[in-house]
């Protein structure tokens, strides 16, 4: 009975040594003392019952996979080619059902074990792939920081026909974000996910092109004395508000449809960047037109008395500056936050599963 557990070990530790080289992830114990407490360094991942039972499960067998004798403070996953690669493998297969022992001699089949293996690190990897997804999300979240408005402080810019459109889309985004973690282990409340995604960015696209007409439209409005001039531009910078909300909807919804599919292919996540990164500065360039215009009329608009030269010269001030950030060559805050999200999930990734089964991830 013995020479059969041990056989069995053997197996699933030659399967699983197989899966890491196919997968390209390693394993390995910790062997200094860290402390998980510092959130400088680590980040807890919150899991479900369901999911701390898996890496409980994956942790009680790391000292038979990795042959030490006992277990380790806390273990080492790493990922170089970044989760999404290592899913995919995962998914493929492709291992063979006779295992040969240290002698040559062939041990047996080992069809069940790369099953019960695979099917374990998959679950594993994909609590992982999740908790990494929230995180990148998160950050991303912290450059649109018109999204991050609370709902009434958006009311406030927003107007016109476009507003309870935008502002349910709106509100469906920020609840595709915020409960990321739990759909994604639901398969077809995912799949809905993913289309009403798709869905939130051609709105986003929509109503881009609507704002853009009508900034061009305020831009170029008649003005036949400097109130009527003032009202253009006090519109002009409401309809930017509105705009600037719209292209950061496009782009939350384009990264979260990767995030949710989990699609790595280069052919997609290069295509869906330089879309996005072309729409953006087709937008940011078309923005410039408008308050280029608005700046020459400001200037030549004659006025009378004091306080209409002090309200110009704040109207001056506020579109001066816009238009040097949008002309200064700078890369946009908004077309960074693509770059750096877009692939973030293909980095080099490392995670570490303590004794008891919990999961940090490294900051």
């Amino acid at each position: 009975m013995e020479g059969n557990d041990n056989q069995n070990t053997e197996m699933m530790k030659q399967t699983f040594d197989a899966i890491k080289t196919v997968s390209n992830f390693t394993v390995s114990p910790c062997e200094d003392s860290l402390n998980f407490t510092d959130t400088s360094r680590f980040m807890k991942v919150e899991c479900t019952a369901a999911q701390k039972m898996q890496l409980g499960a994956l942790t009680q067998q790391m000292p038979s996979l990795l042959a030490a004798g006992t277990m380790a403070q806390a273990y080492t996953v790493k990922f170089p080619q970044g989760l999404p690669h290592t899913l995919t493998s995962l998914h493929q297969g492709g291992f063979g059902s006779m295992v040969r022992g240290a002698d040559g001699k062939m041990l047996g089949s080992a069809s069940f074990f790369p099953m019960q293996m695979q099917a374990a690190l998959l679950g594993v990897f994909s609590v992982m792939a999740i908790a990494s997804g929230q995180f990148f999300l998160t950050e991303i979240l912290k450059e649109l920081k018109m999204i991050n408005l609370k709902l009434d402080k958006i009311l406030e810019f927003l107007y016109g026909d476009k507003k309870a459109e935008l502002m349910s889309e709106i509100s469906f985004v920020k609840y595709a974000y915020q409960n990321y973690s739990t759909i994604m282990s639901h398969e077809a409340q995912r799949g809905a996910t993913i289309a009403s995604l798709q869905q939130s960015k051609k709105v986003a696209m929509k109503d881009i092109e609507f704002y853009i007409n009508d900034l061009d439209t305020a831009a170029n409005g008649d003005a036949k004395n400097y109130p009527e001039m003032e009202a253009l531009c006090k519109n002009a910078f409401q309809i930017r508000e509105s705009l600037g909300l719209s292209m950061q909807l496009y782009v939350m919804s384009s990264l979260l449809e990767v995030y949710y599919s989990q699609n790595d292919a280069d052919t997609y996540i290069h295509y869906l960047e330089n879309e996005m990164l072309i729409y953006i500065d087709k937008c940011e360039k078309r923005m410039l037109g408008s308050f280029s215009v608005l700046q020459h009329r400001l200037s030549e608009c004659k006025v009378r008395r004091s306080e209409q030269q002090e309200a110009r010269a704040l109207y001056e001030s506020k579109v001066t500056e816009l238009i040097e950030t949008l002309n200064s060559g700078e890369e946009s805050s908004l077309r960074k936050a693509v770059r750096s999200t877009i692939h973030a999930s293909a980095k080099s990734q490392q995670y570490y599963l303590t004794a008891d089964g919990t999961l940090y991830q490294a900051v």
